[in-house]
C-alpha cells in the first residue's frame, strides 16, 4: 500500500497513541477504534494485537493501479490514460505535437505532486492508437484500449468521436477531445463525457468575422469560405454565416473541398477563391490544403486576406513554397487561445516545460496542453470524492465546478453545466515568432458571439 493511501489510517493510529499517553480523563478525547488482528507469537502460542490500516484511499477499477507509473513517485499510484489520434490521415502531422503537449502537461502535474498527492498520470504508449482520421477506424482502434485505461487524453476528430460516443457511454469513458465542434457544449451531444476546452469552431468563426469587419483594410462587405465536409468544416461555416447575417454581409461562396490526399491540386477551391474574390475568405481544413490554396491563389494575383480556423496553421508553412505568401500578410489565424508567446501563466508554464523537454514551439503542442486542463480538474475532483472508478470519474465530470486554464482560456465557473466559452484570439503571421504567429486581437468576444442564442449545435 502506497504512503498516500495510508494517510487516514496513520492519523487514526496517532490519535490512539496520543490518547494512550495522556492522563486518565479521556472524556474530551475520542478516536475511532482501530481494527485489530490476533497473530500467533513465535513461542508459547501467545498472541499479539496490532493496528491495521483503516482505509486504503479512493476506490478504483479499470485504468488505475497502486503501483507507481514508469518513472513516477514510488509513493503514488498510477492513473493510465489512452489516446485515439490520427497518425496516418489528414491530421497526421498534428499528432506528434498534440501528444507532446499531453506529455508535457502531465509531467508538470506529476512533478507538482500528482493528482491529490496520491496518483501520477501516465499516457500509456501501447494505448496511443491510430484512427487514420476515419470514424470506423476510430471505433475499431478504441476497442483495442477500452479495457486498459481510465480515460482518454485525446479523442481526435468530430465525426470520429461521435462514432465512438456510444461505446464511451457504455464504458463510462471520459475523453479530452481534439475537436471544437459546438455540439460538445450540449449534454444531449456529449453525454457529459467530452471535456472540451475553449471556444467552439462556431464561436471562433463568429469572432473572426467581427474581427474582419473592424480590422482588415477595406472591411469585409463580402465573405467566402472554403471548408472540409463534416462537423469541423460545417460548424465553422455556420459561425461565419451567423455573423455575416448579423452584420449584413454577403456570403458570395461556400466551397467544399477534400483533404489533399484526395484532391492534391485543390483546383476548384483555388479557382473559386480567385474568381469570386471575396473581401475575406475563411478556410477550414488542415495546414496542407491551406498552403496549397493560399500559395496558389497568391501566385494567381489574389491579394485579399484569408482567415483560417485554428487547425489550418502550422509554423512549418513558412518553410513551404507558399511561405512568401504567408509572410506577405495575406493570412490570419483564428483560435480558441493565443499563440506560443502569449503572456499568460499557462503559456509561460508551457514554454518552460517545452524548453526543458525539447518540444518545439507549435500550436499543436499548445492544443495538446490546453486539452488536458478539464481532465485534470475531473481527476482531482474524483480523487477528492474518494471514487476514481470510471463511474466515479463520470460523476465528477457531470458535477464539476470551476476549471482554471491558467489564463490560456477563460476560467469556467461551472464546467459541469456545459457553459459556452465565447472568447477567442486572432493571430497574424510573424516569421520571428516561435510558432510563426503573433496575437493581434484577444481574448475578445465580438458582438455576434455575445448576442447569439446558444440553444444547440451551430452546424454538423
Amino acid at each position: 500500500m502506497k504512503k498516500g493511501f495510508r494517510l487516514i489510517a496513520l492519523l487514526a493510529a496517532l490519535a490512539l497513541v496520543a490518547a494512550a499517553c495522556g492522563d486518565d480523563d479521556t472524556s474530551d478525547t475520542t478516536a475511532p477504534p482501530a481494527a485489530t488482528t490476533t497473530t500467533a507469537a513465535d513461542t508459547g502460542g501467545d498472541t499479539t494485537t496490532t493496528t491495521e490500516e483503516m482505509m486504503t484511499g479512493p476506490v478504483f477499477d479499470i485504468g488505475v493501479t497502486e503501483e507507481p507509473c514508469p518513472g513516477g513517485s514510488p509513493d503514488r499510484g498510477c492513473i493510465l490514460l489512452g489516446s485515439v489520434t490520427d497518425q496516418t490521415g489528414t491530421f497526421a502531422a498534428a499528432s506528434p505535437g498534440l501528444l507532446a503537449g499531453h506529455e508535457l502537461f502531465w509531467a508538470r502535474v506529476n512533478a507538482s505532486g500528482g493528482i491529490g498527492g496520491l496518483f501520477d498520470v501516465d499516457i500509456v504508449d501501447e494505448a496511443i492508437v491510430n484512427n487514420n482520421y476515419d470514424p470506423a477506424t476510430h471505433v475499431e482502434a478504441y476497442q483495442e484500449i477500452r479495457e486498459d485505461v481510465l480515460a482518454l487524453a485525446e479523442s481526435l476528430g468530430t465525426p470520429q468521436s461521435l462514432a465512438a460516443l456510444p461505446d464511451y457511454i457504455d464504458d463510462n469513458m471520459v475523453a479530452a477531445p481534439a475537436t471544437w465542434w459546438s455540439g460538445w457544449n450540449y449534454p444531449e451531444s456529449d453525454a457529459g463525457l467530452i471535456l472540451e476546452a475553449g471556444a467552439s469552431y462556431c464561436v471562433e468563426a463568429m469572432n473572426a468575422v467581427d474581427f474582419a469587419l473592424g480590422n482588415l483594410p477595406g472591411g469585409a462587405a463580402t465573405v467566402g469560405i472554403v471548408h472540409f465536409p463534416g462537423d469541423y468544416g460545417e460548424d465553422y461555416l455556420a459561425g461565419v454565416k451567423i455573423a455575416a447575417e448579423a452584420n449584413g454581409l454577403d456570403v458570395v461562396f461556400e466551397q467544399q473541398t477534400l483533404p489533399i490526399s484526395l484532391d492534391a491540386a485543390q483546383t476548384e477551391a483555388i479557382n473559386t477563391v480567385v474568381t469570386q474574390a471575396a473581401d475575406v475568405t475563411f478556410l477550414v481544413m488542415s495546414p496542407n490544403e491551406t498552403a496549397t490554396i493560399v500559395g496558389s491563389a497568391a501566385a494567381a494575383g489574389h491579394t485579399k486576406p484569408f482567415i483560417g480556423a485554428g487547425p489550418t496553421w502550422n509554423g512549418a508553412l513558412l518553410l513551404s513554397p507558399a511561405g512568401p505568401a504567408f509572410e506577405a500578410g495575406i493570412y490570419f489565424n483564428s483560435a480558441p487561445w493565443g499563440s506560443w508567446a502569449t503572456d499568460t501563466p499557462g503559456h509561460a508554464a508551457l514554454r518552460a516545460s517545452a524548453e526543458a523537454g525539447g518540444a518545439p514551439a507549435s500550436n499543436f503542442v499548445s492544443a495538446g496542453w490546453v486539452e488536458q486542463y478539464p481532465l485534470k480538474a475531473v481527476l482531482e475532483a474524483a480523487v477528492a470524492a474518494g471514487d476514481i472508478t470510471r463511474a466515479g470519474v463520470v460523476a465528477a465530470a457531470k458535477s464539476l465546478g470551476e476549471v482554471d486554464f491558467e489564463g490560456m482560456v477563460e476560467t469556467v465557473a461551472d464546467y459541469g453545466a456545459n457553459p459556452i466559452v465565447t472568447s477567442s484570439y486572432i493571430g497574424k503571421v510573424d516569421p520571428a515568432a516561435p510558432d510563426g504567429l503573433t496575437v493581434v486581437a484577444g481574448p475578445f468576444t465580438g458582438p455576434t458571439a455575445a448576442g447569439y442564442s446558444y440553444d444547440g449545435p451551430c452546424g454538423g
